[in-house]
């Protein structure tokens, strides 16, 4: 499966599209009143099959008249979702669904054959660097640049909007997307912190520009502006986009940077470890410059591109000792605090830093728990100066797998 995301031309027949996402919220919100209802008297929420029948009876009357939307499927799709969710309430101790304005109900889903699309010719003197292509949903056609061509069968279509008001629609098509990167043979362990973004084992550092950071004085400039607004008036709601598109500037900022990184670290090693982080607790901890690095995201676009270009990742256990613990003579030092960026090693003497030291070991963890050899670092003059991977010699003459892992025979 393979997603693609496109943005729609703005167009004034675009408000039939917002209605038809604002009629998805009021079934939403309708119907989770009324499975809370029921979930009360009876201890669960209603069925998927009792609330579709419900709502084919409601769309009867003159009251509803409204809910019929040329694709009813979008509309069973969203009760398909609510009851998932009521059923989670027990499974997973999840609390019940929450009401929402109709306004921020944010998407619908089509199937692929409920959409048309069709290619528009260049009307410009100039043509667009991308196809221009129109989509016909609910009976309407809407315009969008194609810049991402279609590889595979389109089997849902997802429309989606958000707070400035603009709109998006997604493709997912029956294709798998691979893109295989030259094997470079190297493995690398990294640490994750909030001074450096990452720490590899060899000693480079990936910092973070903190793009929330950057642009914190133009929110909070235009927040005061915002509390100063009458509510209900046109400036207020000019003063809440402008906020928006502060948000959603720091927002594309970030997934830039993301994306761009991920793929130099795919370029860069064939197999990389992280150490799987209590982001909640860290969060607790340190607040804003958690959120602001949004680890947890950046794993996740880091996870795709590894299986796009058919590279490797994986996570140690947290409660492995890698901060406290010499990569050297493996002294475990309890004695270190969180202030403590740099210290000696009392058993070896090794001048360690930090994070440094941190990624070392989860570099050696992650290659010991896989079996893939032995990690050593080379010290020189009491510092560590780089460090060697060293494949298990009883795994190169049985599989060799080590080499296979990590594409290079070498090693």
């Amino acid at each position: 499966m393979r997603n693609t995301k496109h943005k729609l031309f703005y167009d004034k027949s675009l408000k039939y599209l917002h209605n038809d996402l604002d009629i998805c919220g009021i079934v939403r919100n309708h119907f989770i009143a009324l499975s809370m209802r029921y979930y009360r008297r009876y201890g669960k929420g209603l069925s998927y099959s009792k609330m579709s029948a419900h709502l084919t009876k409601l769309k009867k009357l003159e009251k509803y008249q409204y809910w019929n939307i040329p694709y009813a499927w979008s509309l069973q799709n969203v009760l398909k979702r609510l009851s998932q969710s009521f059923r989670e309430m027990k499974t997973l101790g999840r609390g019940h669904p929450q009401f929402k304005s109709c306004k921020k109900h944010k998407g619908m889903t089509f199937r692929g054959n409920q959409i048309k699309l069709e290619y528009l010719l260049p009307k410009q003197k100039h043509e667009r660097s991308s196809a221009t292509y129109q989509i016909r949903i609910n009976g309407r056609w809407y315009r969008f640049s194609l810049h991402r061509s279609i590889e595979g069968r389109i089997t849902q279509v997802q429309v989606t909007r958000d707070t400035l008001g603009d709109m998006y629609i997604t493709f997912t098509e029956e294709c798998r997307e691979v893109k295989p990167e030259p094997k470079t043979g190297k493995a690398e362990g990294f640490d994750m912190g909030i001074k450096d973004f990452l720490t590899g084992g060899n000693g480079k550092r990936y910092t973070s520009p903190m793009f929330y950071k950057q642009n914190a004085n133009d929110l909070a400039k235009e927040q005061r502006r915002h509390a100063r607004k009458v509510k209900g008036s046109n400036n207020r709601e000019r003063s809440r986009k402008t906020i928006a598109r502060i948000h959603k500037k720091t927002q594309n900022q970030r997934t830039d940077h993301h994306w761009k990184l991920a793929i130099d670290l795919c370029r860069d090693f064939d197999i990389m470890f992280f150490e799987d982080l209590n982001l909640s607790g860290m969060k607790a901890l340190f607040g804003k410059q958690v959120s602001d690095l949004a680890f947890g995201e950046f794993i996740k676009k880091l996870q795709h591109q590894v299986r796009k270009r058919l590279k490797r990742v994986q996570k140690i256990d947290r409660w492995k000792p890698t901060t406290k613990c010499c990569s050297v003579c493996d002294f475990h030092n309890k004695e270190i605090t969180l202030s403590d960026r740099v210290w000696t090693c009392p058993s070896c003497g090794t001048h360690l830093d930090r994070d440094h030291n941190a990624a070392i070991n989860i570099l050696k963890e992650g290659v010991a728990s896989f079996e893939l050899g032995v990690v050593r670092p080379i010290v020189l003059l009491g510092k560590i100066v780089g460090y060697s991977v060293e494949a298990s010699s009883s795994l190169l003459k049985t599989t060799n797998a080590f080499a296979n892992f990590c594409g290079s025979p070498s090693l």
